[in-house]
């Protein structure tokens, strides 16, 4: 079947929303590419991991109890046991918790599937769905998400992950549930209705950077909702004169349809090598290649510069004032980034834990490091440059053009079950290595489950 848009086809179109919601509703899970099906299975394990080492994140606590006041209901709590609630309470849980360590996958400039994936699994369950209908509709779900992101053409300030994402997740409650086009494109509209997110609360380093993706799982279940219900939504959600594009983010929504069903950008998705905002990881990477090179510690460093570009300055160049959150600060501060390199000689989720952010022998090695900003560099995540003086008169430098983990640089896999393991063995809600084993293995097999309410059965 060919389900795709032609690049003809998708210029100057003025019914796109309607034009994804048409594309969309014609693919099936045996239209999707095998080799988009392992990405998808590939980044749901890692989101998964990511969230199951969240536990203890701060602010986590606030959305259980969130949620836990909520009504009992068919979806998971992720880590919570046989604790279930309704759809959009377990997804803004489970999507805190996907987001609460900034160690989740990244799908060009946005993070998809801490977003769609609460969203999908929770309506999955609570519809009991099989394994191959929910790959679909993580898959279509993530993949509208990054075209979405990657149409835009400016970036104002606005948290593309969650003005974007809502819809994505939108778009796979709505499949999950059975919803016919019509009812499908009214979630979309409705999912307009609920689009938000800011990065001031990035350069502010609040705890609300990681409730914004759990906002947008849990409104896009609530526009599927909705929809169902028979409400409506406004049809021109992307490309209307009032819609995402005009009010959000300035871009060419026709982009969102080239190659649609025939080409997957999710499988472009880079899996993080640190827990840490994707604009530090260059530079973590480039402290990390010195540290194993010339062997240098923290003890070792007079001074030292790393060089971003604006946008990632933007992100996590600001002052180190880890006090009020210091888990945000570790994630969001490069300076500290880089410092725990040097000094530690890796960043791990340890490394953003507040008694590791607020050790007093780490800040006068954060304060002996400038960021400078290189104006004429348009990266989003790289390249970085990282240049060390040591009190012996070195100078060693080290740049990054590719970020660990992007399809430029991926992750082997050795490094990504590592990562796996580590993260489910983390925190309060840690698994033994028997169950890691078993939810890995049920989640590559998913395919063949034929009840997603199980998923979760004897791995808890």
């Amino acid at each position: 079947m060919n389900v795709s848009v032609s690049p003809k086809a998708a210029a100057g179109r003025a019914d796109v929303t309607a034009a994804v919601v048409q594309a969309t509703q014609r693919i099936r899970f045996d239209d999707i590419p095998a080799r988009t099906i392992a990405t998808t299975k590939r980044v749901l394990l890692d989101t998964l991991a990511v969230a199951w080492a969240a536990a203890d994140a701060a602010g986590v606590n606030a959305a259980r109890a969130l949620a836990l006041r909520g009504a009992p209901g068919h979806a998971s709590l992720w880590g919570e046991g046989e604790t279930r609630r309704e759809p959009s309470a377990a997804a803004f849980y489970n999507g805190t918790l996907a987001a609460a360590l900034d160690f989740d996958s990244l799908a060009g400039v946005v993070h998809a599937d801490i977003i769609v994936a609460p969203a999908a699994l929770a309506v999955a369950e609570q519809q009991r769905r099989n394994g191959r209908e929910l790959l679909a509709a993580l898959t279509l779900g993530n993949e509208l998400v990054v075209r979405l992101a990657a149409a835009t053409r400016t970036n104002r300030g606005f948290f593309h992950t969650s003005i974007a994402g809502v819809f994505g997740a939108a778009l796979a409650a709505a499949r999950l549930r059975g919803l016919d086009a019509d009812r499908t494109h009214n979630a979309l509209g409705i999912a307009l209705c609920h689009a938000g997110g800011t990065q001031q609360s990035h350069v502010e380093q609040r705890l609300t950077k990681r409730l914004q993706s759990a906002f947008a799982a849990r409104d896009g279940i609530i526009s599927a909702d909705l929809a169902a219900l028979g409400t409506t939504g406004p049809r021109a959600a992307f490309e209307g004169p009032f819609g995402l594009f005009a009010l959000f983010e300035e871009g060419r929504p026709e982009e969102v349809l080239d190659g649609l069903g025939r080409r997957f950008l999710v499988e472009e998705t880079a899996l993080k090598r640190f827990p840490a905002c994707g604009c530090s990881h260059a530079a973590l990477a480039a402290a990390h290649e010195i540290v194993a090179r010339h062997g240098i510690t923290g003890a070792d460093v007079a001074r030292g510069e790393i060089v971003l570009t604006p946008y990632m300055a933007r992100l996590v160049g600001g002052a180190f004032a880890p006090e009020a959150n210091p888990q945000v600060t570790g994630q969001f501060n490069v300076r500290y980034g880089v410092a725990a390199v040097l000094a530690r000689g890796g960043f791990g989720l340890a490394d953003i834990e507040p008694v590791a952010v607020l050790d007093p022998a780490i800040r006068p090695l954060v304060e002996r490091l400038t960021v400078r900003v290189d104006e004429s560099r348009t990266g989003t995540f790289a390249p970085a440059d990282v240049t060390i003086e040591t009190h012996d008169g070195r100078r060693l430098s080290h740049r990054v053009e590719a970020v660990p983990g992007s399809p430029e640089a991926p992750l082997g896999e050795d490094e990504i079950h590592a990562k796996l393991v580590a993260a489910f063995g983390y925190g309060r809600n840690e698994l033994p290595p028997a169950r890691i084993e078993a939810l890995v293995q049920r989640i590559h097999r998913l395919e063949g489950v034929d009840d997603v309410s199980i998923l979760f059965d004897q791995v808890l």
